[in-house]
């Protein structure tokens, strides 16, 4: 297929972005730099779920024979390598950051369910026509098929559990229903940081998801379409996009460039910095 400018892509990351402030959706999913990158703000919060999504889906892609624990920590040493210092955002508190990592991870592995499991095959990044040059795309963390369903498990790494209107689950569910053509679809989270144990989610109608997200698509192609983004507050910034706004006017440093993700990576030191827990993994 050829690619055609004109099509916008959403996801359930830029959807959020979108409903915080059109602005933060701006400088997040459409700025481009000189590079023509687009920009990330490195959180010590966001380095830690990277580095341990990083680790686990490394794993899960060998044979059941080859994964143990040490192999999991061997894969997280080697990400947090790539994270470590400036690149992730960290001043004094690297260790304990790296510590809860490893928590987690041991944590993945007291559940012998993925000492085992085989994931069904997918696309790295699913899409879901939901319109007139309006497609919707994500990247699932793992889905197994169990008899006549299949299962959607998403890990979760921060400290907050997700919102009960996050639109991530359902979007996953509408993908493995268009990949698979089936209705028999479960989904749960695994709040890595908590418990060793799973949490099912109740999914809503594949329908109605579908329509929901075609909705929240259009209002973003139509934002986009008439250059509508600016901040929500209706000022310069708010409490959401602020930090973007500034990285974007040559406030922050520069740690590092990602060439798989197409992103310049960017810190931004404040004073009294608290870091947000709530990440879309």
């Amino acid at each position: 297929m050829a690619f055609d400018p004109d099509v916008v892509y959403v996801s359930p990351s830029s959807i959020a972005d979108f409903e915080k402030c059109p602005q933060l959706y701006y400088l997040r999913n459409v700025f481009r730099t000189v590079r023509g990158l687009k920009l990330q703000q490195i959180t010590p919060a966001l380095a830690l779920g990277q580095t341990v999504h990083d680790a686990i889906d490394r794993l899960v892609k060998l044979e059941p024979s080859e994964r143990s624990l040490n192999r999991l920590l061997e894969e997280f040493e080697w990400s947090w390598q790539a994270i470590s210092g400036p690149k992730g955002g960290f001043t004094t508190e690297e260790q304990e950051y790296k510590q809860r990592g490893t928590e987690m991870l041991n944590r993945f592995w007291e559940n012998p369910h993925f000492h085992t499991a085989v994931g069904a095959k997918i696309p790295n990044f699913p899409k879901v026509d939901l319109g007139e040059k309006l497609i919707l795309t994500g990247k699932l963390d793992w889905v197994e098929q169990e008899g006549e369903s299949y299962h959607i498990i998403d890990f979760k790494t921060g400290k907050n559990e997700q919102r009960s209107d996050s639109v991530q689950l359902p979007t996953y569910a509408l993908m493995v229903h268009e990949i698979f053509n089936t209705t028999n679809i479960k989904a749960s989270y695994w709040y890595l940081d908590k418990t060793s144990e799973m949490q099912p989610v109740e999914l809503p109608d594949l329908q109605q998801s579908k329509v929901l997200l075609s909705q929240k698509g259009e209002i973003i192609k139509l934002a986009r379409k008439t250059n509508s983004m600016r901040c929500q507050s209706g000022g310069q910034s708010c409490y959401a996009c602020a930090d973007m706004l500034a990285i974007s006017k040559g406030v922050g440093k520069l740690v590092t460039i990602d060439p798989a993700r197409k992103q310049e990576i960017y810190i931004l030191i404040k004073k009294n910095e608290t870091t947000s827990e709530e990440l879309p993994f």
